[in-house]
């Protein structure tokens, strides 16, 4: 299983779980410390996982990860899309760097690394894509437009992906 944002929050606490019930569990993050510490954490009661420092939003990183995964191991199972950050404020006044980094963050990073599981989940006829998205993919609140605008993005790419993958017998699950 990899999971991206695996080394604290929700993406931390997935690692934990599906270490809990036998998986190796690749962790991606951009924090080295924080993968480290769930990798411990994950050791101390007799799981496997690995630490892998990657930028989401880097294409050449995730090609890397993506053949070191697979170089190991011959095949990704799961992944689990969970990388992501938040920026808050009124949408008229929010920084375009900022705006960029939120969407290829929280969207181009959730494709990103799906493009690069799903031809060998496709030619094994199994896998599964998780991508953690929020209530706020569904509704607005005052001050989170950017924020939701990327929830919103993956709802509608896993939810046309779950379509696409069908005939593949690859499950796709969106987790708000």
């Amino acid at each position: 299983a990899v999971v991206t944002g695996g080394g604290a929050g929700i993406g931390g606490a997935i690692s934990r779980l599906f270490a809990q019930h036998g998986a190796l569990v690749e962790i991606v993050e951009i924090n080295p410390d924080r993968a480290a510490l769930v990798v411990e954490d994950i050791e101390a009661v007799g799981g496997v996982a690995r630490a892998h420092v990657v930028d989401v939003r880097c294409d050449a990183e995730v090609e890397d990860l993506r053949g070191e995964v697979l170089g190991e191991h011959g095949r990704i199972d799961v992944l689990v899309n969970n990388a992501g950050i938040g920026i808050t404020g009124p949408v008229e006044v929010q920084d375009m760097e900022a705006t960029k980094l939120a969407f290829d963050t929280n969207v181009l990073g959730y494709h990103r690394l799906s493009r690069a599981v799903l031809p060998r989940m496709r030619a094994r006829k199994q896998g599964h894509l998780f991508a953690i998205s929020s209530q706020l993919g569904r509704v607005i609140v005052p001050y989170a437009g950017h924020y939701s605008a990327t929830k919103f993005a993956v709802e509608a790419m896993f939810e046309q992906l779950a379509y696409e993958l069908v005939p593949h017998n690859i499950g796709v699950t969106v987790i708000e």
